[in-house]
């Protein structure tokens, strides 16, 4: 399961933070947040070829945008490195964001990942 090694792949940068979806209630920074944002199935004339692939969004946290740009670098190198695991297709980077309640910065890219 491809979410099992990104987890693998990604909680060294942080000390173990990365989160699905939101990060609990005062969860120390650094930290790394991973979105689904779609997941397809090949197919051809006669059903589905068995190849599949993944789009997830990866989100870094930290107090300043050094820190999340710095971190999200980070996260891109483990990304794109091939393995038995996965590999990546593609990588955009997203628009930075900043949280005025938080006061957190934030570096996002989407991955497309084949098992």
């Amino acid at each position: 399961m491809i979410e099992n090694s990104l987890i693998d792949r990604l909680s060294p940068l942080v000390d173990g933070r990365v989160y699905f979806g939101v990060a609990p209630e005062g969860a120390a920074l650094p930290r790394l947040i991973l979105q689904t944002v779609s997941e397809g199935a090949g197919f051809t004339l006669t059903g589905w070829d068995g190849s599949s692939d993944l789009s997830i969004q990866v989100d870094a946290w930290g107090a300043s945008h050094f820190k999340a740009l710095t971190l999200a670098r980070q996260a891109f190198v483990a990304m794109t490195t091939d393995g038995d695991d996965f590999t990546t297709g593609s990588a955009d980077r997203l628009p930075d964001a900043f949280e005025d309640d938080t006061e957190l910065f934030s570096v996002s890219w989407e991955y497309t990942l084949q098992p």
